[in-house]
């Protein structure tokens, strides 16, 4: 396979996987707002959740960022 293909490739597997971060993390932000509107304590759990799932959404949108860069240099 071709390397610009290679590298289409890996962008879509990347878009994917943010978008399923991006999808448990509203999650996580629902019961964190639902918390925060009913006045009771924040989860400890969906609070860590939510900054893991933000960490990782974090790595993943800088490397998709450099495969986006690769690509467009490829052409």
């Amino acid at each position: 396979m071709s390397m610009k293909k290679e590298l289409a490739k890996e962008i879509r597997i990347m878009e994917e996987e943010i978008k399923e971060l991006e999808i448990k993390r509203i999650r996580s932000m629902s019961a964190i707002i639902e918390s925060i509107i009913s006045k009771t304590e924040i989860g400890a759990d969906e609070a860590r959740f939510f900054r893991t799932y933000s960490a990782e959404i974090e790595v993943k949108r800088e490397k998709l960022n450099i495969l986006r860069r690769e690509y467009r240099t490829k052409v």
